[in-house]
């Protein structure tokens, strides 16, 4: 091919040379240009394509199949609801504007950010008029009230006009609903003034008092998805003594109020006043053109309030986002799922397991992923955690109390034992095998040689790994013999290194966290 091209640039070159007459010249030329882009193009991609198509270096394609996770999976009887896959990533707004005070909703449209830092609702840029029509749409499509809630009178009051007893009674209850914050491990999903969050999901609650409803936030805690059905929040079962500490919390610990502003600041604030009071007396004529202007550019249609808010909604297409009653959808929403059938399920919905654990290849990072547990935990300690949390993670990594009952939790441990496991682990290795001292012995002497201790804990040491001190209640024998041989088969991204045991050295090891009980 490339012979004949060049034939052809040659021939070409040769005529153009030659005595003729400009018609003529003008033709070889414009042959001569339109060869030389087509042989360019030509040279430029013959590699491409006449070439064969490159052979992949087997070791990319080996780490790819590690970290895309491809397991053997067993089929469920329902396919999981992904709570990071939902078609709407804001909550409904249908009663929002009994949800929040209509000073903070106008500040919270005009600067998200300004109002929650890590807020993800872009900043509009609107006008305080189109804001105003806004709020009269949300207003109009809102119930008339929230089911109201029976407060003694005194919680109402601001803390200055409380009685000795009655601030006493109030601190009392703020103490009690900080303990169950702490057991329901909220800052896990929510940041408070930067501080927490590590799951990414949550609103930072740093201001969340001077926003909220009182009844709403009651109610929300209490059922969330009876308000925005896909939150990825859980329903934490709590009763009606520990919803009213909660709140109570939430309300008035200065944790959840906003920083009070330096004296700088209104220092600031008052030469500002002055300011707009000069321009007042000294511009009103600049300041009505400047309101005419405004007019002029807003992108307020005609109609009434509640209609111009409609619009300005639909026009900054917050339906992308949010549910909203009375605004069509321009893209097509996938229809919700049927309520589920099966016990699990339910279950899994309703404490929302998924936003931050992982079942076969869908769900979140942040927790252990879940789909082979039931090959490496034993079910009597699956039973007894998810129904009691015990510290197992450290530091954040602590799974909440979702306060189940008993035949739930035994659901729980019945479903993971039944469908999420795997093959590939040999469980019955060590299935009827107790504990011997000789290995026993040998395995700690390879505990300590190892620097084992230096992330897990036993009666000491380190806490980048799992608590180990009960690890035999825990862990399946086989699972325990299988990860020691190889730990990043089931993580590959596990921090664990792999020390290449021989079947002696892991069977040691073994034997010694076999024997790490609780004492009975």
């Amino acid at each position: 091919m490339k012979f004949l091209l060049n034939k052809i640039i040659r021939n070409l070159i040769a005529g153009v040379t030659k005595k003729m007459n400009s018609k003529i010249r003008m033709k070889y030329i414009s042959s001569f240009v339109i060869a030389c882009v087509v042989s360019g193009y030509i040279l430029v991609s013959e590699r491409v394509v006449l070439a064969e198509p490159p052979t992949p270096d087997p070791l990319f394609l080996e780490l790819e199949a590690i970290y895309r996770g491809d397991k053997d999976y067993k089929q469920l009887p329902f396919v999981p609801e992904d709570p990071h896959k939902r078609s709407k990533n804001g909550p409904t707004l249908k009663n929002v504007t009994l949800k929040a005070n209509k000073e903070w909703l106008k500040k919270w449209i005009s600067n998200p950010s300004e109002m929650v830092p890590n807020a993800r609702m872009p900043r509009l840029m609107l006008s305080d008029d189109e804001i105003e029509a806004v709020l009269a749409y949300l207003t109009s499509i809102a119930d008339n009230e929230l089911p109201e809630q029976e407060w003694d009178s005194y919680l109402l009051k601001e803390e200055d006009d409380m009685t000795d007893d009655e601030y006493e009674k109030m601190d009392e209850l703020v103490s009690g609903g900080k303990a169950i914050w702490g057991r329901a491990r909220c800052n896990i999903c929510h940041p408070v003034k930067g501080k927490g969050g590590a799951v990414g999901v949550g609103p930072d609650l740093g201001a969340v008092a001077e926003k909220i409803n009182r009844d709403w936030l009651y109610l929300w805690i209490k059922e969330p998805q009876s308000y925005f059905h896909q939150t990825q929040m859980a329903r934490y079962r709590f009763k009606d003594d520990e919803l009213r500490k909660l709140v109570e919390y939430l309300m008035k610990d200065w944790d959840f109020k906003p920083e009070e502003e330096d004296d700088e600041d209104e220092e600031d604030e008052s030469g500002e006043e002055e300011t707009v009071a000069t321009d007042e007396v000294s511009g009103g004529e600049g300041v009505e053109e400047k309101a005419e202007a405004e007019d002029k550019s807003s992108i307020i249609p005609e109609g009434t309030l509640a209609e111009k808010g409609k619009r300005i909604i639909e026009l900054n297409r917050c339906f992308i986002c949010h549910e909203i009653e009375g605004i069509s959808e321009l893209l097509p929403v996938s229809s919700e799922k049927s309520e589920p059938t099966n016990d699990f399920e339910k279950l899994l919905n309703d404490i929302k397991c998924m936003t931050c654990h992982n079942i076969q290849g869908n769900g979140g990072t942040f927790a252990p992923e879940l789909t082979h547990e039931g090959s490496k935990l034993k079910g009597s300690w699956i039973k007894g955690f998810v129904e009691t949390p015990d510290i197992i993670r450290p530091l954040l990594k602590q799974m909440p109390k979702f306060n189940l009952t008993s035949e739930e939790a035994e659901t729980a441990a019945d479903f993971v034992e039944e469908f999420f496991i795997s093959e590939e682990i040999p469980l019955d290795k060590f299935a009827d095998v107790e504990p011997a001292e000789e290995w026993i012995s040998k395995g700690k002497y390879l505990y300590d040689a190892r620097g084992c201790k230096t992330c897990h804990t036993i009666s000491a040491g380190g806490i980048v790994g799992p608590n180990l001190k009960r690890v035999g209640d825990r862990l399946e024998n086989g699972f325990i013999f299988f990860h020691l041989k190889d730990p990043h088969h089931e993580t590959p991204d596990a921090v664990e290194p792999n020390y290449n045991l021989t079947d002696e050295e892991a069977t040691a090891l073994t034997h010694f966290l076999m024997s790490c009980k609780s004492k009975k």
